[in-house]
């Protein structure tokens, strides 16, 4: 992303908004479509980073073989822009989850969930497939590696009706604290020995997902060690994170926010209007000071945020009015607060809405 054009295309419009270069983003989806086609990987793409039914249709025709979502509200957006199928990778727990899961398996032609709890599993209608999660290392959701997944799936499979067990499922969110190639062998190698436990006891694995953006890079590595299917997501839009990882360059970042300077107190402190409603707050990896980057000004600091102020530090030629672009520490939040995202490139933009942000009703 250029600020140059970014500013451009954000010129009509209050901010602040998140804008999108469009050639930046098909890019990065054909880098890393080639990246899991060369490994031989299926590409299921985490779509909770941009939310949105026409980047989701773009990753599908850069070859993808469905999408995975947080939310059964972002299953229920992808479901209505078409796409056939959805993994869901959060386990649909309570009576009108399910509810909505069942009118959702009616809708979808290939649905799973990943969950780590039998007794959830049996409440799931009949049309829907079970990823088992296991726990290669971020010590949120799944059992541990080997035997104890095993043990737990076997336990499924025997209580499950019908042969719905499609496999083992893993995230390596512990690539987010710096140690990018020991999460991705942690990942991939966790689900290697819980599938081997797994056939030695007569049960088929026919998928083991793993996914994130900072551990795509290891595809190869993963698909020597069995893996069959990768969900990364961040990637689509990239971010400060990111760069500060080293698993995306500044150049392959396609969203940014553009704010405009609305205070200069002192001769190192400049105010913007895009604070914690506009910029991602919740996420800031090793290496990476401030939320964010500002284009164009690597000398300046997003220090801290509030609501509707971002406070940047540094030197730098900025009066009141001047306009930014920053780019998030945390795309995937990021856009979650906001409405749409202004895409550019080609001498044209237009509109993109989030469609699957925030509550809908049944």
């Amino acid at each position: 992303m250029h600020a140059e054009a970014a500013l451009a295309a954000a010129e009509p419009y209050l901010t602040p908004l998140a804008v999108a270069d469009r050639a930046v983003l098909e890019a990065n989806l054909a880098r890393m479509a080639a990246l899991a086609a060369g490994a031989g990987l299926r590409l299921r793409p985490h779509a909770k980073t941009h939310k949105s039914a026409w980047v989701a249709q773009r990753q599908m025709a850069h070859g993808a073989v469905g999408i995975t979502a947080a939310t059964l509200v972002e299953a229920e957006a992808f479901a209505a822009a078409g796409v056939e199928d959805i993994l869901v990778a959060h386990p649909p727990a309570g009576e009108a989850k399910l509810r909505r899961l069942a009118a959702l398996a009616r809708r979808v032609p290939r649905l799973a969930v990943a969950l780590d709890s039998v007794e959830l599993a049996l409440q799931l209608p009949s049309a829907v497939e079970v990823m088992w999660e296991v726990d290669t290392g971020l010590h949120r959701v799944g059992t541990a590696p080997g035997a104890p997944t095993a043990e737990a799936v076997v336990d499924l499979v025997r209580a499950l009706p019908g042969d719905r067990f499609r496999g083992l499922l893993t995230h390596a969110g512990q690539a987010y604290q710096g140690d990018r190639a020991g999460a991705a062998r942690e990942e991939w190698s966790g689900l290697a020995e819980s599938a081997a436990e797994l056939r030695s006891r007569g049960v088929e694995v026919r998928v083991l997902s793993v996914g994130s953006t900072p551990t795509a890079a290891f595809a190869p590595e993963a698909a020597a060690g069995g893996t069959t299917e990768m969900r990364p997501g961040t990637y689509v839009y990239g971010d400060a994170n990111q760069v500060a990882l080293g698993s995306q360059s500044l150049e392959e970042c396609a969203l940014g926010v553009v704010a405009t300077v609305v205070s200069t107190p002192g001769p190192d402190r400049r105010v913007l209007d895009a604070g914690s409603k506009a910029l991602s707050a919740d996420l800031r990896v090793p290496g990476l000071n401030g939320f964010g980057i500002v284009l164009g000004h690597p000398e300046l600091v997003v220090e801290r945020l509030n609501e509707e102020h971002a406070v940047v530090t540094g030197p730098a030629d900025l009066r009141v009015g001047d306009r930014v672009v920053v780019i998030p520490a945390h795309v995937c939040t990021a856009v979650n607060l906001h409405p749409a995202v202004l895409f550019y490139g080609d001498g044209e933009a237009g509109w993109d809405p989030v469609v699957a942000r925030g509550w809908q009703p049944a």
